[in-house]
């Protein structure tokens, strides 16, 4: 399995959702959190298992939809590494974070 590492934005991202729906309701939180550690997991087992999403020259950003949340997680395979670029609601502001893999 690769080393995982999650960018900054993306981090901050997720924890700016946590918040969010602990506010509308403690358990939808736990559900969130569970279901993005699942697709983090799965995507270091399979990175090449999302439909991708953009890419760079030498970087395919790969999706991982989260099944309860309007959510992504989206996920770049490199070759010492999975590399989570972003934590984007799916409804909003389409690729505010392709300029991370530039």
């Amino acid at each position: 399995m690769k080393q995982l590492r999650v960018l900054a934005e993306a981090r901050q991202e997720f924890a700016d959702a946590l918040r969010y729906y602990r506010r509308q309701a403690p358990a939808f939180a736990e559900v969130l959190a569970l279901e993005y550690r699942q697709i983090v997991h799965h995507a270091q087992e399979f990175p090449d298992a999302g439909a991708v999403e953009a890419a760079s020259e030498s970087m395919p950003v790969r999706r991982f939809l989260l099944h309860q949340f309007p959510h992504k997680v989206l996920i770049a395979n490199l070759p010492d590494q999975i590399v989570v670029i972003a934590f984007a609601h799916a409804k909003r502001k389409p690729g505010y974070w392709l300029e991370r893999i530039q």
